[in-house]
């Protein structure tokens, strides 16, 4: 993945890519290994759910809070905080002894990351050329599906040959090594000394229609996105008999497609900009990406992560190029509006994971996956109402 020429400043451009491939790796990490974790704590799949959701509950709810520190600190700072709380976390989990202390240590997993990847999407258009935004979103969305990928199979590789335990605990070591790259490497934020964060520019942020629509649009993305990746590695291994390698491997599918169209996404949103039909078309894909999963043969598996990993790439980049280009106000509530657009899709998203694991307890597999792909593509149907017309940038003190 190359940033290219557009980009400003290289060395910040590689650290933040690099520490978005990382913060994925600690993602989908207890996904990676849980057949592990689960013969060795006596679990099954609603334990996988149990996780799953506390690690959603938490990235969702900090996500406003960190765009309201990133507005006061900048979001150089908030990114590296978020990122060592993360990576601390994602360490720790790697001693857990039960499920509840591994479903805790997942909230803050969640906690550290909220503070990221907003500020991360602000830094990466920021040191990119003016024109390249979308292509910066669009990096930075395939440096994560890279690293979902690497944390899918590789450390489910790892976890093979030395133990969860100790695949986890690297995955930890590596975030806190980002946190010291990003502290020499990114430059400090250049702020405004009359600047200050205020309600009223708040309710204009947190009561924008079309950035709540965009969020419930990449909620449903996230549906599909969050049952593909972290349970289809499970049921490979627990239905169809694969070991975790190749059962890791296929799961990762979904992540490696979706680096190949991100940042051919972010281009396609630069030129084209048409957020509504680009993110009801990634939902029609990605509901049919979800639902080929239904058949319940690996190479149906296969198809659902080409199909899902496309979707997700290209949905994600456009939803968040539109949430940013959508701030009324001054730079610094840029950070907030991808935050407030990413908290309501994260929150809602601790639901899938236990309504996928009920499903398939009450109903098996296939019925679990068609289920969850009507409703990823119910969510984003509302893209089709009208907007709010987008106004002109306005200052902080108009």
């Amino acid at each position: 993945m190359s940033v290219g020429g557009g980009a400003v400043n290289r060395g910040a451009v590689a650290s933040l890519i690099f520490g978005r491939i990382v913060y994925a790796v600690n993602w989908y990490s207890l996904a990676a290994v849980f057949s592990l974790t689960a013969s060795e704590l006596n679990q099954n799949v609603s334990g996988l759910g149990l996780v799953t959701s506390t690690f959603f509950i938490g990235i969702g709810v900090f996500q406003v809070p960190g765009g309201i520190l990133s507005a006061k600190i900048g979001p150089r700072l908030t990114a590296i905080y978020g990122t060592t709380i993360a990576s601390l976390a994602a360490l720790l989990t790697g001693f857990a002894g039960n499920l509840v202390e591994i479903a805790v240590l997942r909230f803050f997993v969640g906690l550290g990351m909220a503070f990221v990847f907003a500020p991360g999407v602000i830094l990466m258009a920021r040191f990119l050329r003016e024109g390249s935004e979308g292509l910066g979103v669009g990096l930075y969305n395939g440096a994560f599906s890279l690293g979902g990928a690497v944390g899918l199979s590789g450390l489910a590789v790892l976890a093979a040959a030395v133990g969860w335990r100790a695949s986890l605990v690297t995955g930890g070591l590596f975030g806190l090594f980002t946190s010291v790259l990003l502290w020499f490497l990114v430059p400090k934020d250049s702020r405004r000394l009359d600047f200050t964060v205020e309600l009223r520019h708040l309710r204009l942020v947190l009561l924008d229609k079309w950035l709540i629509v965009l969020s419930v649009a990449m909620l449903g993305l996230q549906v599909g996105s969050t049952v593909y990746s972290n349970f289809m590695a499970y049921y490979l291994e627990s239905v169809l008999n694969m070991n975790v390698g190749e059962a890791g491997t296929i799961a990762s599918l979904a992540l490696l497609f979706a680096l190949a169209s991100a940042p051919f996404s972010g281009r396609l949103f630069d030129r084209y900009g048409n957020e509504k039909r680009l993110l009801l078309a990634s939902g029609l894909l990605m509901a049919f990406g979800v639902g080929v999963a239904f058949f319940g043969t690996v190479y149906s598996a296969i198809l659902s992560g080409v199909l899902v990993g496309i979707a997700s790439g290209a949905g994600f980049t456009f939803g968040f190029s539109a949430a940013r280009a959508a701030n009324r106000l001054d730079k610094e509530y840029e950070t907030l509006a991808v935050s407030w657009v990413n908290s309501i899709s994260l929150f809602g998203d601790f639901v899938p994971p236990l309504l996928y694991s009920y499903l398939v307890i009450q109903y098996g597999y296939s019925p679990a996956w068609l289920y969850m792909a009507v409703l990823a593509f119910a969510l984003v149907i509302p893209v089709l109402l009208p907007k709010v017309s987008r106004q002109k940038r306005a200052h902080a003190e108009t």
